[in-house]
Order: C-alpha cells, then sequence, then structure tokens
C-alpha cells in the first residue's frame, strides 16, 4: 500500500463524512499541484520504450474493458505493450523504481482517479507522452476535470458528443474511440432460446442507473407486450448491492415476464447473452460511447437506442432502431449527475421498435448485416488507429 493509499484509509475511518467533504477540494487540489510539478516535459526525453497502458484491467466496469480493448488493439498492430494495473482505490502494482521512458502513457482513468495514479506511480518517472481516457456523459465537464486536462499531452475522447464537453480542457482534445476486435464475437455461442423473442438490456448501477434509464426499458417492454408470456425481457445489472432499493424497486415493477438479473459476470458469459437475444434495448439518457451497444452489434444482435450522445458516432438507422428523445434536466439519486440536460428517450417509440422486430425477423437480419459493416468499418483497430497522434500512428506504421 502506497503512503497516499494508507493515509487515505486513516482518513476515511477516523474523520466524519462531513468533514472528509469538506476538505475533499483542497486535498485534491494539493495532489494535483504535487503532480504537476514533478511531471517531466513530455518531449524531454524524446519519446522511447513501449507503450504503457495504465487502468483497471481487472475490474467488470466499461472502463477495465475500454483498457483492455486498448492494449490488444495496439498488439494486434504490431506494438509492444505494458500493461501497468491500478487497483481498487487507485493503487499502482509496483511504485516506478526509476525514469521510465515510454512511447506513449495511456491512462484509462477519469480525471478524479488521475492525480493520485500520478501520484502513487511517481509522476517524476513518467516520461513520455501522456494520453488520458476520459469519458463525461454530460454536455459539459466539471470544472476539476478541465484543469486537471493540463497533466495530460491530449485527452482522448471516445466520441464526438464527449470531446464537446471538454471545450476549455487546458490540454488538446482528441477523438478517439474504443476499438472493436472482431475475433472476439465471431465464435461466441449463443445463450439458449426459450422465447419466442428475447430482449435485453443491461446496466451497472455504479455507472448511474439514472444516466442508463432501465426503467425506461422496462416501460417500454411493458408497452409493446405486458405480460405476455412468450416474450422476455432480461435486465442484467451489476454493483447493486450500492444501492439495493434500485434493484427491488425494478423486480417490484416487472411482470412476469421480465427478469432482473444483479451479478458480475465474466464477459464471455456477457457475450452470449447479448449473442443469443433478439434486441438489445438501451434507452439511455446520455452516453460517452456505448460499449456494450458496439458489442451487441459486432455480434450481431439488433440495436434499439436512444438517439443521442455518444452512440451517434457509429449507429444509425441504416443499422439500428433509432428512439427518438427530448432534452429534461438531469436529476441522479446517485449525484453523479446534475445541472445540465440530458435525453428523454420515446417509450412509445422504443414500445414500437420492439414490436416491429418481434413481428418481422427480416428486419433484425437487415440490421444485423449492416452493423457488423459499419462496426467493422468505423471501430476496427486499423480504423481505430487512424484517429491517433500522428506520432503513435508512425510507430504502428514501423
Amino acid at each position: 500500500m502506497s503512503l497516499v493509499s494508507a493515509a487515505r484509509t486513516l482518513w476515511r475511518r477516523g474523520a466524519p463524512a462531513p468533514l472528509r467533504r469538506a476538505f475533499a477540494p483542497a486535498l485534491l487540489a494539493g495532489i494535483h499541484k504535487s503532480v504537476a510539478l514533478g511531471l517531466p516535459p513530455t518531449a524531454d526525453p524524446p519519446a522511447a520504450g513501449p507503450i504503457r497502458i495504465c487502468g483497471p484491467f481487472t475490474g467488470s466496469h466499461g472502463i477495465a474493458r475500454s483498457a483492455e480493448l486498448c492494449a490488444r488493439a495496439l498488439e494486434s498492430l504490431g506494438a509492444s505493450v505494458e500493461r501497468i494495473a491500478i487497483q481498487e482505490g487507485f493503487d499502482p502494482v509496483a511504485r516506478l523504481p526509476a525514469p521510465a521512458p515510454a512511447a506513449a502513457w495511456i491512462f484509462h482513468l477519469n480525471a478524479p482517479e488521475l492525480p493520485l495514479a500520478l501520484f502513487n506511480l511517481g509522476a517524476n518517472h513518467i516520461r513520455g507522452p501522456r494520453y488520458g481516457v476520459w469519458a463525461w456523459e454530460l454536455p459539459a465537464a466539471p470544472r476539476s476535470w478541465l484543469r486537471d486536462a493540463s497533466l495530460l499531452t491530449e485527452v482522448w475522447a471516445p466520441s464526438r458528443y464527449t470531446a464537446g464537453a471538454f471545450t476549455g480542457a487546458r490540454s488538446p482534445v482528441r477523438v478517439v474511440p474504443h476499438p472493436i476486435i472482431a475475433a472476439d464475437y465471431a465464435d461466441v455461442r449463443p445463450a439458449p432460446r426459450r422465447h419466442a423473442f428475447h430482449a435485453i438490456s443491461l446496466f451497472d448501477v455504479k455507472s448511474s442507473a439514472a444516466r442508463k434509464n432501465p426503467q425506461g426499458a422496462l416501460a417500454a417492454f411493458v408497452r409493446a407486450f405486458g405480460d405476455a408470456p412468450d416474450v422476455r425481457l432480461t435486465i442484467k445489472a451489476q454493483n447493486g448491492d450500492a444501492y439495493p432499493g434500485l434493484i427491488e424497486a425494478l423486480r417490484r415493477g416487472a411482470p412476469a415476464n421480465v427478469e432482473v438479473i444483479d451479478e458480475v459476470w465474466p464477459q464471455a458469459r456477457v457475450n452470449a447473452l447479448i449473442a443469443g437475444a433478439d434486441a438489445v434495448l438501451s434507452l439511455h439518457r446520455a452516453e460517452g460511447f456505448g460499449l456494450v451497444l458496439a458489442e451487441a452489434m459486432a455480434l450481431g444482435t439488433p440495436v434499439i437506442a436512444t438517439a443521442w450522445s455518444g452512440n451517434l458516432d457509429f449507429m444509425d438507422e441504416t443499422c439500428a432502431l433509432m428512439v427518438p428523445a427530448g432534452r429534461i434536466a438531469a436529476e441522479d439519486p446517485q449525484g453523479a449527475y446534475r445541472g445540465q440536460a440530458w435525453a428523454d428517450p420515446d417509450l412509445d417509440a422504443a414500445a414500437a421498435a420492439l414490436i416491429r422486430l418481434r413481428n418481422d425477423p427480416e428486419i433484425g437480419r437487415r440490421l444485423s448485416a449492416a452493423a457488423r459493416d459499419k462496426v467493422a468499418s468505423l471501430l476496427s483497430p486499423q480504423a481505430w488507429a487512424r484517429t491517433l497522434p500522428a506520432g503513435l500512428q508512425a510507430l504502428l506504421a514501423k
């Protein structure tokens, strides 16, 4: 455990919550200042060595998934990659013992975690350009995020929508989507079918249930099919123990043809669930990218999704059923988002899209083929590499 982590543990156990909240901004600002003073200029010494990717590789959430996809995409293109796992609490596996030159450092950590991770690693030892993969799901990121961008050579936003949220950041912002590796989805064995029509909706409670909007998916499904026994909606959640009342509320409001699962599954099992479904339903209020949707498209499962935010970079009416949406004030009982607007998807339109897929399987087949083509053209490792900085593109071309 690092010195900073030990201090954080003592602070959390010994200080009252109101006191911790009051002093948190000053503490974080102090860490930011310390890191900023210790970081070497990115051009001194010249970039050399492997590409080092830092992130929570062992997690089950989207940030962990994106870090691994980035690493594997680079490896598929011939790059030398080193993974540095950032564990829970954002402690590195080992502090860098000496200056560590790299062709690039890519941090799959959002702004609140980045300064502490740099501090724990040893900011003065991080040599080479530094890129941070950040996603903020409302139109404007917090000011602290814009400030912390100064610790990076560039911020990499996974979509144009998210890039817009970083207007005013203290470093350049580049749109770099998450890569999709086709081989991961080529031989997935679909989960067994037990109903004439099976829709699924997936979300992580820690990613804000209000943003992911499983209640909207449930309401649209019930509008479409009521409690008809030959159709099924599976709402696949994880990390519901953090907000148990939310999962229980979903279950109480669900008819017998809706199943709510709250478990952490390995990615292979998630892929099998998606591959065996007739539709992935995402009535999200905002997505920084929409990785589950891109993976569903790669698996050939038709997608019904809100026509708003990050997923619009790789999804349109040619390859998915798009649900129109108005705008409403962002309200998040979990406290992650507030003070701006996000989407209010049309539940009647979503219900109509479900009925279309149920009644006309040919629509699903057409969308499936178009979706696979779209992902291959926009999100393959080769297409992804063309969005990278010129120096990394030159490295990959060698």
